[in-house]
């Protein structure tokens, strides 16, 4: 699928399910949901190419994509103002950048990576 037309797809699936708009080309001013409809605003910061990645790489379709947006969106805390790409996936954060500016990592999963050899052994 094309980024671009993809990108604006994500803003419309968003739209959809609260509210959200793009501001740039790289951010989206989404409405988190409440019980009572739209409530705060933050900004997902992502740019086409790194939602590209997130589709084809990461979740391996737009669907898929997009409920880990929303996931990620659902869990925003009461101090994260933006959901920030971050290999392959959006974290929440209280800057727009993660690392030392105050974002927060990823959480770990239960898996971890190992190293095999052709024969299967690590």
């Amino acid at each position: 699928m094309d980024p671009e037309r993809s990108w604006h797809e994500l803003v419309a699936a968003l739209d959809a399910w609260t509210t959200a708009s793009a501001v740039t080309d790289r951010s989206i001013d989404v409405a988190l949901p409440s019980d009572d409809g739209p409530g705060r605003r933050v900004l997902v910061m992502l740019t086409r190419d790194e939602w590209e990645d997130m589709t084809d790489v990461m979740w391996g379709s737009f669907e898929a994509a997009v409920d880990e947006v929303k996931q990620t969106l659902r869990e925003m805390g009461a101090d994260d103002a933006f959901a920030v790409y971050s290999q392959y996936r959006l974290v929440p954060s209280v800057s727009p950048t993660v690392g030392d500016e105050g974002g927060r990592a990823a959480p770990s999963g239960p898996g971890e990576w190992v190293a095999r050899d052709s024969e299967g052994r690590s």
